[in-house]
């Protein structure tokens, strides 16, 4: 019966001091402070629904936890960026702005891997580092982006247009480009 306790005291303790370490491990000291970020996307003048807005880094830091702030557009094309929670915002520094509009695929229609609508007009970063519009600079405060005003390339919609017409025939595979 001592032994047993003995055990059993032992085991909690050993609990007890994992899930201290694990608490302090993951702690949100380990995490960069961020600040909202939030604006607006329309496509030949509609609010664009579900579009991919990036945040790609200029800089470097030694900070462990790098990431990659995003916000997805809804219906009136509104969009709040996500570094590490939803709409938490997005670490101090210099951005580039990538835009994607890719189509829902997959069997549930939840992944975004079908054609991207504006053709890569707006996804490489390289180019749109030409662009004032967009890059931005993230501080210590809430940040509103201008609207993001874009056109849809014709090949873009041509693209859409087809990949609609295979998957109502059900011939589109996942992740089909």
């Amino acid at each position: 019966m001592r032994l047993a306790r003995s055990t059993t005291r032992r085991l909690l303790g050993c609990l007890f001091l994992g899930f201290c370490l694990l608490a302090l491990g993951c702690s949100g000291d380990n995490f960069q402070k961020v600040y909202p970020v939030s604006g607006k996307v329309f496509v030949d003048g509609q609010p664009a629904h579900e579009c991919m807005v990036t945040l790609n880094r200029t800089f470097d830091d030694a900070h462990p936890r790098k990431v990659i702030p995003y916000g997805m557009t809804d219906a009136n094309g509104e969009y709040k960026v996500s570094s590490y929670l939803t709409d938490d915002g997005a670490p101090e520094g210099e951005y580039i702005i990538t835009i994607e509009w890719k189509m829902r695929s997959g069997v549930t229609m939840a992944n975004f891997e079908g054609p991207d609508r504006l053709d890569g007009a707006y996804a490489n970063k390289e180019l749109n580092k030409a662009k004032p519009e967009y890059v931005i600079k993230v501080g210590r405060g809430p940040l509103v982006l201008p609207d993001f005003r874009l056109t849809q390339p014709p090949n873009g919609k041509k693209r859409a247009e087809e990949y609609e017409r295979r998957k109502k025939a059900g011939t589109t595979l996942m992740g089909d480009k």
